[in-house]
């Protein structure tokens, strides 16, 4: 059945978290209170996705995240699942919330409990976990890396936070672990004997410690830990069915190396590797990529969704390029948001024969949900941008900017009317706001305080203006070949959404020969309602008339919603690719294929 949850629902119920959490379990930080925010960012579809993810966290359960459970990879406890990635659940759990508690402004009392109680359990060696093999590494030794490097970054995000010396001196002591083994392990024998069919204890363990040794170096400026980080970024390599996440986490890295250096050879690394990504025919209709490369593309996963997110928000920050900024919306408003599940989970959906997401159905409480908490902090500063006097709004999500000459509130309407409150705070006659138009919609109107502004600039700021931007959108058509060579077939977009068909809304519709009906995408026809959910996009929801394979003398009608609504339901059946023919009502099937 699905989860019905309607905005006044949502809200009431994640403002109960804490008493909905009140059983007793061991080390579960029950006083960690739900974000603090303005009320109009409370009641938003982008802040409440935030809201949703960080509540399971804190609270959720199947399992909990207690601070014993945590623990069980640093101390290798035998039991739960993946404990020999050591330090990857704990390190994850410690940066995101880091993370959340610095572009947020939330306090997390539990989390300096488990960053003290993880970093007693250092080795002399300087890394985390069970015994590191030395001389003969195996799949285990590698896994510890992957964990070690995921602590690695959690805990220079912790230091970000609280600048505590203890933490540093931790981390620095790993980094010298990582700078001391480097020499055996940044080599191309090394490569070789961890190839891809080792997937997730493959060589990606070793090139994603780019992304912690770049933020030692930005701390230290320790030109060892730069160099080795420059050494690794070398060895990147996309290899065939490779790790996905592990390969964008190492790119990551580097990406930041090049924003402490200014070496424009790591920038140009990671273009490159972008545009590589880009024609590799693994690129997903939804904006995201797979868990694996081709030819091992069987899933998504929700890492490196959240990977390739972070990427292009970097890519556009550091070139300016709009094209990376429209790939990072295009993956926020679909794979992201679809990905997302409705415990606040995030996770695996099962792609189909094209390659297409159908199924989101694995909680992947393991690592997916924890970084897909902490790609909300990324996502959130990515809204405001200054240059200047000059305040850039890029990314139309619910957001909050905070300096000290300016200060606004970003509250989205988009899915319901296509529009974004701002409201400003705090500005000077000197600063003006420049809208940037994405790619997805047709005109952008805007308003200051009921008066229309010509073009996308508000010139002279003032506190208490009430900006209200329209972003003008319409339904358009794509085509999609799918690369293992079926039939091409066509997809719906309105706006940044992706539409497809549900068997929550269509349950008739999804028979065992569903993929063969055909749409008439001209009688497409959209009636605006307002939303049931939180999570709900009515302004893209389309009724299409489509000839059921099955019984083509009967055309009937299909409900085609945005796959992002995935988040307010259970698991279930989605279409996004469609056959489309121009056949007449009453044709058969054989009729339409022998005029084509």
């Amino acid at each position: 059945m699905a989860l019905a949850m309607n905005r006044r629902t949502f809200i009431s119920q994640a403002a109960a978290l804490p008493l909905a959490a009140s059983v007793p379990l061991p080390r579960l930080a029950l006083a960690d209170a739900p974000p603090s925010a303005n009320q109009d960012l409370k009641a938003g579809p982008d802040f409440s996705r935030y809201r949703l993810t960080l509540g399971r966290v804190l609270h959720g359960r199947d399992p909990a995240y207690t601070s014993d459970f945590l623990m069980e990879d640093i101390l290798a406890t035998p039991g739960r699942r993946f404990t020999n990635f050591s330090g990857d659940l704990s390190g994850r759990w410690i940066g995101a919330l880091s993370a959340s508690a610095s572009v947020f402004g939330d306090s997390f009392p539990s989390l300096d409990e488990v960053v003290q109680r993880v970093i007693a359990h250092q080795h002399r060696d300087g890394y985390f976990g069970s015994t590191f093999h030395y001389d003969h590494p195996d799949d285990n030794d590698l896994a510890l890396l992957w964990g070690n490097g995921r602590l690695l970054v959690g805990l220079m995000e912790y230091y970000a936070l609280k600048s505590d010396p203890d933490v540093l001196g931790a981390a620095k002591r790993l980094g010298d672990f990582l700078v001391r083994i480097a020499p055996r392990f940044n080599s191309q024998a090394m490569a070789d004997a961890f190839n891809a069919d080792h997937y997730a204890s493959s060589y990606i363990c070793w090139t994603q410690q780019t992304e912690g040794l770049a933020a030692l170096y930005a701390v230290t400026r320790d030109d060892r830990y730069r160099e080795q980080c420059a050494a690794i970024s070398s060895r990147i390599e996309r290899r065939p069915g490779d790790h996905v996440h592990g390969y964008l986490t190492s790119l990551r890295g580097t990406l930041d190396l090049y924003r402490l250096t200014g070496d424009f050879s790591h920038l140009n690394q990671v273009i490159a590797a972008w545009k590589d990504i880009q024609t590799s025919g693994d690129t997903l209709i939804t904006g995201g990529v797979p868990e694996r490369w081709t030819p091992k593309r069987e899933r998504t996963e929700g890492c490196a969704e959240c990977d390739w997110l972070r990427l292009n928000l970097g890519l556009y920050r550091a070139t300016g390029d709009i094209v990376y900024l429209n790939t990072a919306q295009n993956t926020y408003f679909n794979e992201f948001s679809m990905n997302q599940f409705a415990s606040g989970d995030f996770g695996h959906a099962r792609l189909d024969s094209a390659g297409v997401p159908a199924t989101v159905n694995v909680r992947a409480w393991w690592c997916c949900t924890l970084h897909g908490l902490r790609a909300f902090a990324n996502l959130h500063t990515a809204a405001f941008r200054i240059l200047s006097e000059d305040i850039y709004f890029e990314f139309p999500i619910d957001s909050q900017i905070r300096t000290r000459t300016f200060s606004a509130t970003a509250a989205s309407a988009l899915a319901e009317t296509g529009a974004i409150r701002i409201d400003i705070q705090q500005a000077n006659a000197t600063q003006r706001l420049i809208v940037l138009k994405p790619s997805w919609a047709d005109n952008i109107t805007i308003a200051r305080n009921g008066n229309p502004v010509r073009g996308l600039r508000v010139e002279r700021l003032s506190a208490g203006d009430v900006i209200l931007v329209n972003y003008g959108m319409s339904q358009r058509v794509s085509s999609h070949t799918s690369s293992a060579g079926e039939t091409p077939g066509q997809s719906l977009h309105f706006g940044p959404w992706l539409l497809g068909a549900s068997s929550r809304t269509n349950p008739e519709y999804f028979n065992e020969l569903y993929q063969q009906n055909l749409l008439d995408l001209k009688s497409a026809s959209r009636q605006t309602r307002r939303a049931d959910s939180i999570f709900e996009v009515p302004q893209a929801e389309t009724t299409v008339r489509y000839i059921p394979a099955e019984f083509p003398e009967q055309p009937t009608m299909v409900e085609l919603r945005a796959v992002a609504e995935q988040t307010a339901n259970q698991p279930v059946n989605w279409q996004l690719v469609f056959a489309t023919s121009p056949a007449t009502p009453h044709e058969t099937g054989q009729d339409a294929a022998s005029r084509k």
